[in-house]
């Protein structure tokens, strides 16, 4: 039963009172010992008993405070301290961090205030785990929403990912028109083989995480590291039920349920922040794209003419750039009219890029001019190329009700080093100047510059 707010104060008032019913109760115990009576039955003695209680009292609750208050105190102290650090961490203030030195309590009891104290550091030590987690996913989330392109999501995400987890290595694989792409490798040699490997295919249809516990006579197969891995973990990355790549993480020691749980987390904010990327790498692609051919649009077109030109002058190698126009494409849509000059347009972009390399770049640079970007080619292969597409231009049908429409094209060819030019900009304008002989003399012809 409380009687005053603190608990010391009630413990003080109840062991006086306990003291003065000894005191007034030992005079009589004293008789049934033998005690004469008339020493015992007398003012005096009563007295000194009585005060003999309330000593006796006063010095158990000295001690009760100097034992179990010090302990409580202590204990109140290291919550005050550890409720100061969860009030900086909520405003934003970076200060002391808690940590098992300056947050848990020693206690050398075995009773219920070491119960409460081993209690009290559990406590601890799980709120401070949930802080680092807190803020290892804080970082990743900040480190996540600060990339757009998905190559560099992709490794600044796995190097978060192989430190928050203790792996020793590990890869993201994207899912690329059905097919997993390698995106980011971390200590896996053999990158290639992870993009058809049974388990992770696997990973793909069940959309559900694989662990994988090697024994020491067994190595992985398909997969060459550097060390022999204890461990092989498998997650896929899903978005509303799509999967949107998977990752994979390799440790020579058994993963953490703690690092399993990060890792559930982290996955959550990869793919959110991968289907970001996906979407602006999509948005990116639609706007460097010509609507009606599929084409990159001159805009993209001229950004890549000026990067090939600058890797070709680092690497010493050669570039060329052709561009091409329909001859007398006005007649066409004259006679014919828009929508069929629009279909001549699509047959011969079609034409070009069935035409060229794998690395070439095509363009829709104009209304009815287009430009290809040949990197490695000189002036000889630019040559077959253009004079390939050309021909098959020229022979080619474009159906229009009962009639046989026939175009042919005209094309202009620059080349570097074969041609001493300074910058991108002068490229493209030898090859320009080229096409324009190429109409002045004739037409259905390459020029070289």
């Amino acid at each position: 039963m409380k009687i005053t707010k603190k608990i010391f104060n009630d413990l003080a008032i109840y062991m006086i009172c306990f003291g003065v019913l000894i005191g007034s109760v030992f005079p009589f115990f004293c008789i049934i010992l033998g005690v004469p009576k008339e020493i015992v039955l007398t003012p005096v003695y009563f007295i000194s008993c009585i005060l003999a209680g309330i000593i006796l009292g006063s010095v158990n609750i000295f001690l009760a405070r100097k034992t179990v208050g010090s302990r409580i105190k202590q204990l109140s102290q290291k919550m005050k301290h550890v409720e100061n650090i969860l009030i900086n961490k909520k405003n934003g203030i970076r200060g002391e961090e808690c940590t098992p030195d300056n947050c848990l309590i020693k206690f050398d009891s075995e009773d219920e205030l070491g119960e409460s104290a081993d209690s009290f550091n559990s406590l601890i030590l799980t709120l401070t785990e949930l802080l680092e987690t807190h803020n290892e996913i804080q970082l990743f989330s900040e480190m996540l929403t600060s990339h757009l392109e998905l190559e560099m999501l992709s490794h600044e995400a796995l190097n978060h990912l192989v430190k928050n987890t203790n792996s020793n290595g590990g890869a993201i694989l994207i899912e690329k028109s059905g097919e997993l792409i390698v995106e980011a490798i971390d200590a896996i040699k053999d990158g290639a083989a992870l993009e058809n490997n049974e388990r992770i295919l696997k990973t793909m249809k069940t959309l559900e995480r694989q662990l994988i516990k090697f024994p020491d006579e067994v190595k992985m197969d398909g997969i060459l590291v550097d060390f022999h891995p204890k461990e092989l973990l498998i997650e896929p990355i899903v978005y509303k039920n799509i999967l949107l790549g998977v990752i994979i993480l390799v440790s020579t020691s058994s993963f953490s349920s703690s690092a399993l749980n990060k890792l559930s987390i982290f996955s959550q904010e990869i793919s959110l922040a991968f289907r970001n990327a996906i979407t602006h790498n999509q948005m990116q692609l639609l706007a460097a794209l010509d609507a009606l051919t599929g084409l990159y649009n001159r805009r993209f077109g001229a950004l890549r003419i000026q990067e090939e030109f600058s890797r070709a002058i680092r690497a010493n190698t050669p570039l060329s750039i052709l561009i091409f126009d329909i001859d007398h494409f006005k007649n066409v849509n004259d006679t014919y009219g828009h929508i069929v000059g629009d279909k001549v347009l699509v047959s011969i972009a079609k034409i070009a890029l069935a035409s060229i390399r794998e690395g070439d770049v095509l363009v829709r640079y104009g209304g009815e001019e287009f430009l290809c970007v040949l990197p490695g080619a000189n002036q000889s292969d630019a040559n077959i190329i253009a004079e390939r597409i050309r021909i098959i231009v020229m022979n080619n049908i474009v159906k229009h009700a009962e009639q046989d429409i026939r175009v042919t094209i005209s094309i202009g060819v620059a080349s570097y080093p074969h041609n001493n030019i300074a910058d991108s900009d002068q490229l493209i304008k030898l090859a320009d100047d080229a096409m324009y002989v190429a109409k002045n003399t004739g037409r259905n012809r390459t020029v070289l510059y």
